[in-house]
Order: structure tokens, then C-alpha cells, then sequence
């Protein structure tokens, strides 16, 4: 077959555009460097000053900083046939804890978060908070759920009730008009039980989200109620060595929202269904305390997805419903303090 031919001063353009975009990438990545490095050398100095405290940890944490963070290949990302993309997601917060802190944890935090992937995407490359400022509280924190023995306290004591401002940026110079605010407030919750004890025959990770927020990557005025749940449930063959490492498990992912603003409410196929799937995980053992202030989860994962129902309108044909994720995933320190 013949090729195209196109004029020179075309392709020079394209250049120019192309390394625009990536300057205006760098340049939307840079304001973001700030709190972050400030972020890791707190929480630095933080777990010096802890590693050096002969008394009671959880007595002493008056400052904690939790994080999760996610690497990896995507297939499509639900968004193209064979969209193949690297990406990098991470969550961190520096949290400070106010007084009664052994009676009840609630208190201010730092938030900085981000994604960055290889595709130019605006929703896969930013900073979701740059940084952000919260307070939240754990209402069931309270001593008499601490106790070891309270099944409450034991299941409902990850709930979360927070509020912040996050300070958002979409990177390049095609993306200077996507909003740089975003409010959230609502609960969140997360659970991960087994996740790298090898002497466990089952394992699980809940996520569970049901807050407010006030923009998305397309609008200032999103304005909606999001209601979104992960769980992962795996099993595996308990104190055999680096077999026991090695563990199938099922997926199940759901996501509800409406988009209110400017008529009546709207259903986006892309944050409206059911999805489900299985993977292969490889989780080596730990050896965390319930206290430890390091790398309590860490995981080597592959997985495929399909999505088993819309809630709303479905996606158009020449969207995949499936997408197949391999990457590495791990978690420092403790979300529910």
C-alpha cells in the first residue's frame, strides 16, 4: 500500500504541539513537587522521632502519615480497544491527631495525591490534591471499641468521616481550563484483613466511598453524590513457604453517581456499573505489627475485569467492557488510626 505523504511543515507541527503538551505536563507536575518532598521529609522525621520513643506507640503518634500507592499496565482502561497505558496512582496524608488522642482520633491533615500515565489523558495525568486540607474524625475510635474483643469496633472502627479543600491541577497546556478546586466531604472506609499474613487460609480488601464532591476533571460544578465500593477476597494454602505467597482471588468493583448541574440528572456509563473479575496475586510476608508505621501491605498483582452491568446508559459499542490491570500495589502505615 502507497503512504500518505505529508508536507513537511506538517510534521514539524505536530512536533511542536507534542512537545508542548509534554512541557505543559512537566510544567502542571512541578507546583505539585513542593508539598510532596515536604510530605516525605515530615513523615520522615516523624518515624526517627518514633523509632526513638522507648514508650507506647500509639500513645505517642500525635502525627501519623499513611499512604497508598499503585503502579502498573493497563489494557484499555475501559476507554479503547488496545490503549495500553502505564500509570501510577498514590494517596498520602500527614495526619495530626487532637487531644483526648487515646479517647477518640479526629484531627487536621496534608493530602497530596496524584496519577500520573503514559497516555496524555487528562483524567489519568494530575494532581488531585496539590496539596489538600481536611479534617476528619473516626466515630467509632472511641476506647470502648478498642478494646479487641468489640465486633463493632472491630468491623466499623475504619469508618471515616472527613471534609477537605483539595487544590487540583490537570497537566499540560491543553488542560489550563479544567478546574483547580475540588471540595469533597462524606465517609470512607478501608479494610484490609490477611492481606501478607501467609498463615492465613483467606484474605480481603474493602474500599468503601459515600461523599459529596464538587468537580471532576471536566466541570467546577459536578455538584454530585458519589457511591463507589471495591472488594477483593483471595485464598491461599496457609504456612507452605513461598507457595503460600501465591494467591487466586475475586473482584468486585461498583460505582453510582449522578451529574445534576444544568437540567435534569445525567448517568455517565463510565462512573455508573457493576464490575467484576479475578486475578493472580503474589503477597510475601511482612512481618508487620498492627502498630507499624512502614510498609504494611505490599502486593504483586494481574487481573482482568468485565463489566457485568450498567446502572444507567450503556456504553457505546466501540467501548471495551473488559480491561486487564498487572502492576504492584502496597500501603505505609495505618489508614484507621
Amino acid at each position: 500500500m502507497r503512504k500518505m505523504y505529508v508536507p513537511r511543515r506538517v510534521l514539524r507541527l505536530r512536533e511542536i504541539c507534542k512537545m508542548d503538551n509534554l512541557i505543559g505536563r512537566v510544567q502542571g507536575f512541578l507546583p505539585g513537587l513542593c508539598p510532596l518532598v515536604t510530605l516525605l521529609i515530615c513523615s520522615q522525621a516523624v518515624l526517627i522521632a518514633q523509632a526513638q520513643t522507648p514508650t507506647d506507640v500509639h500513645q505517642q503518634k500525635i502525627i501519623t502519615f499513611p499512604a497508598n500507592l499503585d503502579g502498573g499496565w493497563r489494557k484499555t482502561q475501559f476507554f479503547a480497544p488496545d490503549y495500553n497505558t502505564a500509570v501510577g496512582q498514590w494517596d498520602s496524608r500527614i495526619e495530626g491527631w487532637l487531644p483526648p488522642r487515646k479517647a477518640f482520633s479526629y484531627g487536621p491533615y496534608l493530602r497530596v495525591a496524584g496519577i500520573a500515565g503514559s497516555q496524555d489523558d487528562a483524567w489519568q495525568n494530575g494532581w488531585l490534591a496539590a496539596p489538600g486540607l481536611g479534617i476528619q474524625a473516626f466515630p467509632f475510635s472511641t476506647s470502648n471499641f478498642r478494646t479487641g474483643t468489640s465486633p463493632v469496633g472491630a468491623w466499623f472502627g475504619p469508618l471515616r468521616a472527613f471534609g477537605e479543600y483539595n487544590f487540583v491541577n490537570y497537566w499540560g497546556s491543553t488542560n489550563t481550563w479544567r478546574p483547580r478546586q475540588q471540595v469533597r466531604s462524606g465517609f470512607d472506609y478501608w479494610k484490609a484483613i490477611g492481606v501478607n499474613e501467609l498463615s492465613r487460609p483467606w484474605w480481603t480488601e474493602i474500599w468503601n466511598g459515600l461523599y459529596w464532591q464538587s468537580s471532576n476533571e471536566f466541570t467546577d460544578r459536578y455538584d454530585s453524590v458519589v457511591f463507589a465500593n471495591s472488594m477483593r477476597v483471595g485464598a491461599r494454602y496457609p504456612n507452605h513457604g513461598p507457595l503460600s505467597a501465591v494467591t487466586p482471588y475475586a473482584v468486585l468493583q461498583s460505582s453510582l453517581t449522578k451529574y445534576h448541574h444544568g437540567g435534569p440528572a445525567t448517568d455517565f456509563y463510565w462512573e455508573n456499573g457493576l464490575v467484576g473479575g479475578g486475578g493472580l496475586r503474589v503477597t510475601p510476608s511482612l512481618h508487620s505489627q498492627p502498630n507499624s508505621s512502614g510498609i504494611t501491605r505490599f502486593v504483586i498483582y494481574a487481573e482482568y475485569l468485565n463489566t457485568a452491568t450498567y446502572y444507567g446508559p450503556t456504553a457505546p459499542a466501540s467501548v471495551p467492557r473488559y480491561d486487564v490491570h498487572a502492576g504492584v500495589s502496597f500501603s505505609v502505615g495505618n489508614w484507621y488510626q
